[in-house]
């Protein structure tokens, strides 16, 4: 009661509001408060040279798609007058509070001329600053960052070519530092005008708000428009180059040459004035306000990114620097100023991005903020398609809601995909505005027809699987268990036998759904089951079939294969999922000799598969191209953005070529030549003539000869050839790190992990070991002469870029998991192998 009567108080003696910030805060504030107030004075400071601008559209006027500059200036000093007779004075910083004195001394950017100015209320809404980290060369003129007009315009020119006579025609490369939403907004926008960008994230992911298995679709994505990406490393160091171009070196020693530098690592709160007027300061360094945007100075109030303002779903105080809560903020701080009792509660932070045409966003917490915050939850996942997959132009989604174990109330949500992305993410962020539960999801009514949506739209699927979970009827288990979840259990795989060889889980046995009820027969009904499908679906079916039948320990997989090989980030074997799409060109295309034989009569036939969620896409290509001749052509229009691996994978296992293959809307447009059987001529053999390349087999696990193994992969990388290895049985024990993570194991793999060496530095000499002194005399006759360790070769190995595969058969037959192997080693079978063989000159076994 007090609060709100001395609101009012002011509110009544209220006579000259002052407002530090011209933006999304600062002008709701000045907005809001003349339509309250037609008699105050209302003055507001703005130290760049626009205000009221549109800055999350500055990457899109760099990118063309909005090509009027003007556009993004949404008002000016003189609209702002003529409308709101709101003095705006944009070229003046504030430098100073005198709260005793009721003023703000200010200084003219332009001219230096400095006063002060009086208020009875003072709004502060400075926003937040780009981060420039202290790193050398942060300082040269190629690196921006992108918070202002400004800040476009000079970035514009550099691609636009006008930067200066070295950059006649544009700039061709750029790096964007952060794979936030406005690195990859600028990313998408540079690549628009022709230009190739890579983009450093710090993170194991881009955007690091949203659960590492929602990102790994829209990695794929970016990888195959061409945007190359450095996950899990940071810039270290800038510097010039002769040609006038940036070095930009990174933490795990990759250099990189380029034109521009885009530094989008995030934003720090400018709280410096507020902290210099004594102003409270919250924990996360934001500005300290209460319900009604007032600071600690019953006089000041603040809004938009520097202060910090209660989480919807978490505790304690956050900074979340989005456009929608500061213009909210800012209009309850002005209703506050003059005289209302206007509260704002919390900001839930929903976002979203779009990246070519694939969108991603969220709303409330993430797994990782609930797991930090301490906060109980359970999740489920999805993968429904954005409206009717009859109907044209749609394809799946990644659904994940965040719910409350007792009560079921939603605690989060994200969603990626394409069509109808937005639409769902608003309806589960007002959903958790409202504090519905799983079950109030359950009975939304949505619109639905077949270009719109579902039946059962996505948010209704989310909600049926959580309200399943909470009422007993579905046991999960998680990607984020394995292995542990199946340790002592069958697993069972009830996808279909194409599917299944295509990839499944090592250990999995193949019982599809149609056969599962017969099947269950002779099986042990206190034997632990965990069920897999391609998104889960199928998996539920069975679980139900199972646990009705009297099994006591069933649970099935969340979200499916799909969640899982995203979770993991795991393609198909013998797939690259770091590689961008093919795009060959006919004239291109010369046919290797053992095609000479199928060239077939010239068939080409258009393969609509749009609509189609995986396997349909495989399973209809398997169908159509089984009646053509070798040589003839399919080209199969698929909406599935999974068909980027999928398809190269089945291509290779069935002897077909990928001749090319082409982004198109969610999906991709793939033209496949059937194989005349002769040899296989997928990605990793694609009629293509050896090259300058060793591929070797590393059987042994005697120190001696794996290091010569090494010693060989080394010296053809300097002979500029490329080199893979691949380790199976006993070799595979090089790659093992000395200190690995804990993972549960059974007895006997144990015991089988204890006889073996844990890494190269417990390797021994094949022979004259001598109980290990003649390891122990090689290793320093090796020291002493100056020859690089084992380790040492390793590591020189992986910096020439020396590609290390580990064979997973022999890791589950010894019980050696990805996390004891050392950092940059892939994993893959027989096919991998091969693959890299048939593009060899010459294969060694060791």
């Amino acid at each position: 009661m007090e609060d709100a009567l001395l609101v009012q108080e002011i509110g009544i003696l209220v006579k000259k509001i002052v407002v530090v910030g011209g933006v999304a805060a600062g002008m709701s504030v000045a907005a809001r408060a003349r339509r309250l107030d037609e008699h105050a004075e209302i003055v507001v400071f703005e130290r760049g040279q626009h205000v009221s601008f549109a800055n999350c559209g500055l990457p899109y006027h760099i990118g063309e798609t909005i090509k009027e500059r003007e556009r993004l200036v949404l008002q000016t000093p003189e609209s702002l007058r003529d409308s709101l007779d709101i003095d705006v004075r944009n070229g003046v910083e504030v430098l100073a509070i005198d709260r005793a004195a009721k003023t703000v001394h200010v200084r003219v950017v332009e001219s230096g001329e400095e006063y002060d100015e009086p208020y009875d209320a003072l709004a502060l809404a400075p926003g937040a600053a780009p981060l420039r980290p202290d790193l050398p060369g942060i300082d040269l003129p190629a690196i921006h960052v992108l918070r202002r007009i400004g800040d476009m315009d000079v970035i514009k020119r550099a691609v636009d070519g006008s930067g200066g006579p070295d950059r006649v025609g544009g700039i061709k490369h750029a790096v964007v530092i952060g794979a936030g939403y406005i690195g990859l907004e600028m990313a998408e926008n540079l690549h628009h005008r022709g230009v190739t960008v890579e983009v450093v994230e710090m993170a194991g992911q881009i955007l690091p708000p949203l659960d590492r298995e929602m990102t790994t679709s829209v990695e794929n994505y970016l990888r195959a428009h061409g945007i190359g990406l450095h996950l899990g490393t940071a810039a270290a160091a800038f510097s010039p180059r002769p040609d006038g171009r940036v070095r930009v070196e990174l933490r795990s020693s990759t250099v990189i040459d380029t034109d521009l530098v885009i530094m989008a690592a995030g934003v720090r709160p400018s709280t410096e004035l507020a902290a210099a007027a004594g102003l409270d300061l919250g924990p996360r360094g934001g500005i300290t306000v209460d319900q009604h945007m007032r600071t600690s100075d019953p006089s000041i109030w603040a809004a938009g990114d520097a202060v910090e303002v209660p989480h919807t779903v978490l505790p304690g105080t956050w900074l979340i620097p989005l456009a929608g809560p500061a213009n909210r903020q800012g209009r309850v701080a002005a209703e506050n100023i003059c005289g209302r009792d206007t509260v704002y509660e919390s900001t839930q932070g929903t976002s979203v991005v779009k990246i070519f045409d694939m969108v991603a966003g969220a709303t409330g917490a993430s797994e990782k903020q609930l797991i930090a915050s301490g906060v109980p939850f359970r999740t489920v996942s999805a993968h429904p398609h954005g409206h009717a997959g009859y109907y044209p132009g749609t394809a799946m989604m990644h659904v994940k809601i965040l719910f409350s174990p007792t009560d079921g109330a939603l605690l989060g949500a994200q969603v990626a995909g394409f069509d109808g992305v937005d639409k769902r993410l608003d309806v589960l962020a007002t959903a958790l505005r409202g504090g519905m539960t799983v079950f109030d999801l359950e009975a939304l009514e949505l619109a639905y027809a077949p270009p719109f949506g579902s039946a059962k739209d996505p948010v209704n699927m989310a909600g049926f699987i959580a309200s399943n979970v909470l009422l007993g009827d579905l046991e999960l288990w998680y990607a984020g268990d394995y292995p542990d979840a199946t340790d002592g259990a069958r697993i069972i795989d009830v996808r279909g036998p194409d599917e299944f060889e295509l990839w499944h889980l090592p250990g999995a046995e193949n019982v599809p759904l149609k056969t599962i009820r017969e099947a269950q027969e002779t099986w042990d009904r206190t034997t632990p089951i965990r069920l897999y499908c391609a998104v889960g679906f199928r998996s539920y079916l069975a679980y139900r079939a199972l646990v009705q039948r009297g099994f006591t320990d069933v649970a099935t997989l969340s979200g499916g294969m799909t969640t899982f090989r995203a979770f993991h980030d795991i393609a198909p074997t013998g797939v690259d999922s770091t590689e961008p799409v093919i795009s060959y060109t006919e004239s291109a295309h010369e046919p290797a000799a053992h095609e000479t034989a199928a060239q077939g009569s010239g068939v080409l036939v258009d393969l609509d598969c749009a609509g189609l969620a995986c396997p349909g896409p495989i399973m209809k290509l398997q169908q159509t191209i089984a009646g053509l001749a070798p040589g003839d052509e399919v080209l199969a229009h698929v909406s599935d953005p999974g068909f980027r691996l999928d398809a190269p994978a089945w291509a290779l296992k069935n002897g077909h070529e990928v001749v090319s293959m082409t982004p198109e809307g969610p999906g991709f447009a793939a033209r496949i030549r059937k194989g005349g059987g002769h040899a296989p001529v997928g990605l990793a053999a694609a009629g293509r003539p050896t090259k300058d390349k060793k591929s070797l087999v590393v059987f042994s696990g005697d120190l001696d000869k794996v290091l010569a193994a090494f010693i060989i992969a080394n010296g053809a990388v300097a002979m500029g050839e490329e080199v893979s290895m691949f380790f199976t049985f006993w070799g595979l024990n090089a790659l093992r790190r000395q200190d690995p993570p804990k993972v549960r194991r059974a007895p006997m793999v144990r015991m089988m992990g204890a006889l073996m060496p844990s890494g190269p530095g417990a390797m021994k000499l094949s022979t004259m070991n001598l109980l290990g002194g003649g390891t122990a005399m090689m290793k320093k006759i090796m020291k002493d002469n100056h020859v690089p360790s084992l380790p040492e070769l390793i590591a020189s190995a992986q910096a020439g870029g020396v590609r290390l595969v580990g064979c997973t058969m022999t890791m589950d037959l010894l019980g050696i998991a990805a996390e004891d192997l050392i950092d940059g080693v892939e994993l893959g079978g027989v096919a991998t192998f091969l693959g890299d063989a048939s593009e060899s000159n010459g294969t060694l076994f060791v």
